[in-house]
């Protein structure tokens, strides 16, 4: 009985090593299986979706270099040691303008901390300047990066998104859609556990 559990428990760590040890295009394409089937975007859909993203986690991010709108260069891979919270948006997006508030609140809390928070829009940096002159946000911002979220994460297109990464470069959670009111003790606690 206990070479069984022992069996057992060897085959379910090798199973985990190897789905965490995925790179994220290998691990996407094994999580989108049961999406590729669906003909219509329906809540069955964005149930999967769901689903998808949870198979995700534990997989290595897609590394990037961008240029935020202050000419700042950030490439991911060279963040490792700090969570990092990529948050995805545009300007028109009336749940992403409401999480604002609290995502600043986040970088507040955490400033000093090994946190990095960046997002990604697909407008222009004008447009963005001219949005942040009567919107204040406090992520580090990425213009015109719709290949980011498009060919590098694959997401759906639905707004906001965010991810959160853990120190060692893999996705930690994957979140389509706002957390409403939950947003700061949601994020507090996985980016706590994620510091520890």
């Amino acid at each position: 009985m206990q070479i069984k559990q022992n069996l057992c428990l060897f085959i379910i760590l090798i199973v985990t090593l190897s789905t965490s040890a995925q790179s994220y295009e290998k691990q996407y394409e094994i999580c989108s299986q049961e999406l590729k089937t669906l003909t219509t975007v329906d809540s069955v859909y964005f149930d999967l979706v769901k689903k998808r993203d949870s198979c995700l986690i534990g997989s290595s991010a897609p590394d990037f270099i961008v240029s935020t709108i202050e000419n700042e260069v950030i490439e991911l891979s060279k963040l490792k040691g700090q969570v990092v919270v990529l948050n995805f948006w545009f300007t028109r997006c009336q749940p992403c303008i409401m999480e604002m508030p609290d995502l600043n609140k986040l970088v507040e809390f955490y400033s000093g901390k090994k946190v990095v928070f960046i997002s990604f829009a697909p407008e222009d940096s004008n447009t963005l300047k001219n949005f942040f002159g009567t919107h204040i946000f406090k992520f580090k911002t990425v213009a015109n990066s719709e290949v980011i979220r498009r060919d590098y994460f694959k997401l759906f297109s639905a707004w906001p998104y965010n991810i959160v990464i853990n120190q060692d470069s893999k996705i930690s959670k994957m979140v389509c859609g706002s957390m409403k009111e939950d947003t700061i003790p949601f994020y507090q606690t996985l980016i706590d556990e994620l510091l520890k």
